[in-house]
């Protein structure tokens, strides 16, 4: 796969609030057929329902979470009126190859969807030959300057740190802005653990959607995701970059806390490291990443509850239905009865 596409897709997610599981699925940045690995040079660019026997089956060997108990399962929340429903299913965009996370109740709710909606197009040709100069663009210096010449002699130890901890040389990431900086840090970091961006629940639902020919729609498109980071000033972008840098060496298994509360269905848990801004490196990350976007999405579902007739499934990032500042909650607060956890 393309490295631009590779990059589309991880940058596609918005970073939900947590530096590990901020991107929707993607490959690893890296030359073209790589499985993973820095680019040796600037790259090109780039939150408990139901579902019937007729939709995808999990199949013997397909991923699995081996550590989840009985019934639990990720969680699923429904709101409806007269002629619509829709149900809203927290993903993780990034896992292990082992992770099922499917149920029978996933897939009834899958098979009776009529549409399928997703953040945002991660997965087509078009929307990795859109991004294609967009990466660069907003991501790459072009006037000389490197990396290190916007961090401080403290956020440069941090960031050095973080590189050597996953094993890549802090070269690989000097031609680039502090966003697309910490986008190449995390996902590296998450390759190294064994996830593989293939394998998030995206990529699987995308496919089984094409598969049984559900119509495709998008909350949002590939370009407003990267600008979502590139947008922001430089000393949120820096913040951003040294936080994930911190979060890295200090605790690397976070995601695989986060993805055991996910298929447990804990949103609580998860809610909880969610509405915490220092997370990201400062509120207005936050804001943007999660509060603006949430109120975004929260209009959109609202229009499409007046408008549509028919069953919608809305598969967006887990930390976006959890917490106080959630989808989930914004619908409540607007009068809406949401039925889930």
């Amino acid at each position: 796969m393309p490295i631009e596409h590779r990059l589309t897709q991880l940058l596609a997610a918005g970073l939900s609030g947590l530096l590990l599981a901020a991107c929707q699925p993607s490959q690893t940045p890296g030359a073209d057929g790589d499985e993973e690995g820095p680019p040796a040079a600037p790259p090109s660019p780039s939150s408990s329902a139901a579902s019937n026997e007729a939709a995808p089956q999990p199949e013997a060997g397909d991923r699995t979470v081996a550590t989840r108990p009985g019934d639990a399962a990720p969680a699923v929340w429904t709101l409806s009126d007269e002629d619509t429903t829709v149900h809203l299913f927290g993903t993780v965009h990034i896992l292990k190859p082992e992770t099922e996370w499917r149920t029978p109740g996933f897939n009834e709710i899958f098979e009776a969807a009529d549409a399928v909606y997703f953040e945002a197009d991660v997965s087509s040709p078009q929307a990795a030959q859109a991004m294609a100069g967009l990466v660069p663009e907003l991501g790459i210096y072009s006037d000389g300057t490197r990396l290190s010449d916007v961090l401080d002699a403290e956020e440069e130890r941090e960031v050095e740190e973080a590189m050597n901890h996953i094993g890549v040389p802090m070269s690989a990431i000097e031609p680039m802005k502090p966003w697309l900086a910490t986008v190449q840090l995390s996902v590296q970091a998450l390759v190294k653990q064994g996830y593989k961006p293939d394998s998030g629940v995206e990529t699987v639902l995308t496919e089984a959607a094409r598969d049984s020919g559900k119509p495709l729609r998008f909350l949002e498109t590939g370009e407003e995701q990267l600008r979502f980071f590139a947008d922001m000033p430089q000393e949120d972008q820096v913040e951003f970059l040294v936080a994930s840098a911190v979060q890295i060496e200090e605790n690397p298994q976070l995601l695989d806390t986060l993805v055991a509360e996910w298929a447990e269905g804990d949103v609580e848990a998860i809610g909880q490291i969610m509405s915490e801004p220092e997370v990201m490196g400062s509120e207005h990350v936050y804001d943007v990443l999660i509060v603006e976007r949430n109120e975004d999405w929260t209009d959109q579902i609202e229009t499409l509850m007046e408008d549509e007739a028919g069953t919608f499934l809305i598969a967006v990032g887990a930390g976006h239905l959890a917490g106080e500042d959630s989808v989930v909650e914004m619908l409540r607060a607007r009068g809406y009865e949401v039925e889930g956890p």
